[in-house]
């Protein structure tokens, strides 16, 4: 089994580019998804493409908490899926340094590490470098093949000086600069060829756990009474008004249609979403920042304690608050790990 990580930053664009990844290589491999916190989103999205069968760990962070599980869940998947391939996709917060020593502790004939990738965001890696210089300078630093996303959003100088920062930190990099679709296979297909020369890792360094940085809370039954709401709280949310959120993900009601929202740094999006199979219950939000204000987020999203709030009975609010959380980690995830399979395993 082969090993490649796609690492990156929070909302860099990893789970686009494994999807890609799987287009157009065409290949079956299983993705290792270690969501922070106790949200699954994207091991949801990465669930729908049919060459994967989709890991997850919502636990601990890969790099240094969850490392053991990590480790013995690396070699389940060799003894049992036996793949050809594992793509592993850590949180964003990662360093990557870390999680290739993770996987190096339990490489052997029949399990070896491929040159991994970082994604790095050529519209916001100016601000998330700044605040956040450890982590980011470490995922840069540490991989020999970068690649740049969402570089037809980038305005002017941007992607140019992304390349500059990038060659400055890691000269042996490889870096792709360009749209996706303007790759062609042989990129993708060569990603699952290279072998990680030894000499290129990383050894890493001491430095308090990059989780530890960040708090995390995932919400259940989220529900908002119209778009123009939900276009309210972005607004709101990229403003400061509920902590320093730096990412943010989702999909819920807003009156009569279902909206999925995604936010990185000062930036939001919103598109349209289908309604999941066990409706309202399965609405999700996951919001992910040093400062994250969780009452006024419970308050504003869900509606039970929007309505207990709104009568003035704020211990019904607090219940209603917890209630949900308790159903969505009990009855949903059950456990740390879970496997989704979808088309070969």
């Amino acid at each position: 089994m082969r090993v490649l990580v796609v690492s990156g930053f929070l909302g860099a664009g990893k789970t686009t580019f494994i999807q890609e990844l799987a287009r157009r290589t065409g290949r079956d491999f299983v993705v290792y998804e270690n969501e922070y916190g106790q949200a699954d989103i994207d091991a949801q999205v990465l669930s729908q493409t049919d060459e994967l069968s989709v890991w997850e760990s919502t636990e601990n962070c890969i790099c240094c908490s969850g490392k053991q599980d990590f480790a013995a869940s690396v070699l389940t998947i060799a003894n049992t899926l036996d793949p050809e391939y594992l793509v592993v996709e850590p949180t964003g917060v990662a360093r990557l340094s870390s999680v290739l020593a993770n996987v190096d502790q339990v490489s052997y004939e029949r399990i070896s590490l491929l040159q991994p990738l970082v994604i790095v965001d050529a519209v916001a890696w100016e601000r998330q470098r700044e605040r956040f210089s450890d982590i980011y300078l470490d995922q840069v630093a540490t991989a020999p093949v970068v690649v740049l996303s969402k570089v037809q959003h980038a305005g002017a100088g941007q992607v140019e000086a992304a390349r500059a920062w990038v060659a400055e930190k890691n000269p042996r990099a490889r870096i792709v600069d360009v749209p996706y679709d303007w790759l062609d296979d042989a990129f993708f297909s060569g990603l699952l060829e290279r072998d990680l020369d030894p000499s290129r890792s990383a050894v890493p360094r001491e430095a308090a756990p990059a989780e530890d940085e960040f708090e995390s809370l995932s919400l259940a039954g989220i529900a908002l009474p119209t778009e123009n709401h939900l276009l309210w709280f972005l607004d709101a949310l990229v403003a400061g008004v509920f902590g320093e959120v730096v990412r943010a993900k989702g999909s819920l009601p807003c009156g009569g249609q279902w909206l999925r929202f995604d936010v990185v740094d000062r930036a939001w999006s919103v598109t349209g979403a289908e309604e999941p199979e066990g409706g309202e219950k399965d609405a999700v939000g996951a919001f992910i920042g040093p400062e994250v204000r969780r009452p006024w987020l419970r308050e504003t999203l869900l509606p039970l304690v929007r309505d207990a709030v709104a009568a003035g009975r704020a211990d019904a609010a607090l219940d209603a608050a917890h209630d949900v959380e308790r159903h969505r980690h009990n009855h949903e995830h059950g456990h740390d790990e879970h496997r989704h399979d979808h088309g070969h395993a």
